[in-house]
C-alpha cells in the first residue's frame, strides 16, 4: 500500500499573521518589563529557575551541554548555511534564500534589542551563581533560543511545503520542536539566562518567521 503524499498549499496559511501578533503581544510586556526593571520579572523567573535548575545529573548535564553547544550562533549558522545549500542544490533557490533570510534578519534584530536593553546575565546580576559554560555580552533576549526557533521553526514551515509521505513529517516536526524546546531549557539550566529571556527570544522569533514565511509563500511554495 502506497504511502499517502501531502499536497502543496496553494494559499497563504491564514494562521501565520494571527500567530505572528500573538507571539509580538507576548514579547512586549517582557521587554518593557526589562527596560523598567519591573520586579514582577522576578516572580516570574526564580520559581521556573529553581523548577530547572533543582537537580542536575551528570547525565542531563551533559546532554544539555551538547544541546545548548547546538544552539550557538556559529553552530545554527553553520547549520542554516547547509541546509540552504542543500536546498539550492535541489533547485530550491527561494526556499534556501528564506531559511538564510529568516537566521540572519531575525538574529540581527535579537542583537539590537540586547545592545539596547543590556540586561546582565544571571551569573553577573549574581556572583554566588556559578555557570555551566561560558556566555558574554549581555542577557535578553536569548540569541540561542532565538535561533532554535528560526533554524527549526523554518524546517517545520517547509514540510507544509514539501510533497513527503505522512510517516515522515509529525517526526520531523516533533523532533524540530523538542530541539526549540530544549535549546531554550539549556540555557536556563546552564544559568547563563533568565525564562524571561528564553521566552522572549522564543517568541520575538516566532513573530519574525511567521511575517517572513507570510510574505514569502508565494516563493517558497512554487518549488514544491
Amino acid at each position: 500500500m502506497k504511502n499517502k503524499m501531502i499536497t502543496p498549499i496553494a494559499r497563504r496559511p491564514k494562521a501565520f499573521i494571527p500567530i505572528a501578533i500573538i507571539a509580538l503581544l507576548g514579547a512586549l510586556p517582557l521587554i518593557v518589563g526589562v527596560c523598567l526593571h519591573a520586579s514582577w520579572l522576578t516572580y516570574f523567573d526564580q520559581p521556573l529557575i529553581n523548577l530547572i535548575c533543582h537537580t542536575r545529573p551528570s547525565w542531563l548535564t551533559a546532554i544539555l551541554l551538547v544541546i545548548t553547544t547546538l544552539g550557538d550562533p556559529l553552530s545554527v549558522t553553520i547549520i542554516a548555511a547547509g541546509f540552504a545549500l542543500l536546498l539550492w542544490w535541489q533547485k530550491r533557490p527561494y526556499q534556501a534564500l528564506f531559511v538564510l533570510s529568516n537566521v540572519a534578519v531575525m538574529s540581527g534584530i535579537n542583537h539590537v534589542i540586547k545592545q539596547w536593553l543590556q540586561r546582565p546575565r544571571p551569573f553577573i546580576a549574581d556572583p554566588s551563581i556559578h555557570p555551566l559554560t561560558t556566555a558574554g555580552g549581555f542577557s535578553f533576549p536569548s540569541g540561542h533560543s532565538a535561533g532554535a526557533m528560526l533554524l527549526y521553526g523554518s524546517l517545520i514551515i517547509l514540510t507544509m511545503i514539501w510533497s513527503l509521505p505522512h510517516k515522515w513529517v509529525w517526526p520531523i516536526r516533533i523532533v524540530s520542536g523538542i530541539m526549540i524546546v530544549l535549546t531554550g531549557i539549556s540555557r536556563i539550566y546552564v544559568q547563563v539566562h533568565y525564562p524571561t529571556d528564553v521566552a522572549a527570544g522564543w517568541l520575538l522569533a516566532l513573530f519574525g518567521i511567521c511575517v517572513l514565511a507570510y510574505l514569502w509563500w508565494p516563493k517558497i511554495q512554487s518549488e514544491a
